[in-house]
């Protein structure tokens, strides 16, 4: 042996997402500090953060969030900081929507409207969301894209065809 364990140090672990309570092992000679720990951390926060941003687009509850929140053993987790990890979707969802359409020729195309209730603004407000799925040279479904309009009109279909036709 080189070195004995003497029991643990608790510390209190900040991240973005809230406090995570750390045992960290205490040794008779020197200390406890391996160079894969701060990598691990920084993983292991991305997964929480992704975990919170699910939660999120599921629609879950602030309430219910510090709930889930507290059972994996964060502390504190505030309105604000959910938001914050919910941006991470909004640069993903922008990938999608920008993304070259270059899977084609497409053989087959569909194009569809979905109503659905949005708070904005403070109240609640009808809009319809545009989608288009078409069947690739491979016989493979996928979406092509997405848009949000106020009214399913000309104007709205027209400028989400125009996006499409343009990626």
């Amino acid at each position: 042996r080189t070195n004995v364990r003497n029991g643990y140090r608790l510390r209190e672990f900040d991240t973005r997402a809230g406090t995570l309570d750390v045992a960290i092992p205490k040794l008779r000679s020197g200390s406890y500090f391996p160079d894969w720990l701060l990598e691990r951390r920084r993983r292991a926060e991305r997964a929480l953060t992704t975990v919170v941003a699910t939660c999120y687009l599921l629609g879950v509850s602030t309430r219910r969030m510090e709930k889930l929140v507290e059972s994996l053993g964060i502390t504190r987790l505030s309105k604000s900081q959910v938001s914050e990890m919910a941006k991470d979707l909004d640069a993903q969802v922008a990938d999608f929507r920008h993304r070259p359409l270059d899977a084609g020729p497409y053989t087959f195309v569909a194009a569809d409207a979905l109503v659905l209730k949005v708070r904005e603004g403070g109240r609640v407000v009808g809009v319809h969301a545009l989608v288009a799925t078409g069947v690739n040279a491979d016989g493979h479904r996928e979406i092509l894209g997405l848009q949000v309009t106020s009214a399913e009109d000309g104007a709205g279909w027209l400028a989400f065809f125009r996006d499409l036709t343009a990626r």
